[in-house]
């Protein structure tokens, strides 16, 4: 387990569990389970997940804000949403303050949206998003590039992947 935490701010963290890595598990995907805090700052996520060669949200770094504000937008950028590695949030309902666990079904993501934006009278959101869990499989390339535009610009027919330390180093993402 890998925990960043910072005082003061006890859901500022990442739960990273390799275990589908192991040889003798049985996870069907050999992916990366990533538990992230609502309050991390989406660009330390990004920068985490390109250093780390997971593959999946490499294209959204473009975006400001916390985790819990670029997936209650479902945020999409060059043919890749936060929806495509999202496993489950873990929100409390202000309504009645319960914590409650949604799993991806049950977010109903959809382009630019998700349930997480519905407001409660007054205009507050109903759910404060407190952790998101990702599934990240291991890769060095990035996922397939669907964008017309964007296969172009990095050279590669759409379809075609890149490997995430060149996509990293042409759209300014450090690298640890």
């Amino acid at each position: 387990m890998d925990l960043f935490a910072q005082p003061g701010a006890p859901r500022l963290r990442f739960d990273v569990d390799t275990s589908a890595c192991d040889l003798d598990d049985l996870a069907p995907c050999g992916g990366v389970d990533v538990t992230v805090g609502g309050d991390v700052a989406w660009a330390d996520l990004v920068q985490r997940a390109v250093t780390s060669a997971w593959p999946g949200v490499e294209r959204l770094g473009g975006y400001g804000g916390t985790v819990a504000d670029v997936v209650r937008e479902n945020a999409e950028a060059d043919g890749q949403a936060v929806a495509d590695v999202v496993a489950s949030v873990t929100a409390r309902d202000l309504t009645d303050n319960r914590t409650r666990g949604f799993a991806f079904t049950e977010c109903a993501f959809g382009p630019g949206t998700s349930r997480f934006q519905e407001r409660l009278p007054g205009g507050r959101y109903r759910y404060d998003v407190l952790e998101v869990a990702f599934l990240f499989q291991l890769g060095d390339l990035t996922t397939p590039i669907r964008d017309p535009e964007l296969a172009a610009v990095l050279g590669v027919e759409p379809g075609g992947r890149v490997p995430i330390a060149e996509y990293a180093a042409r759209r300014g993402i450090r690298r640890g």
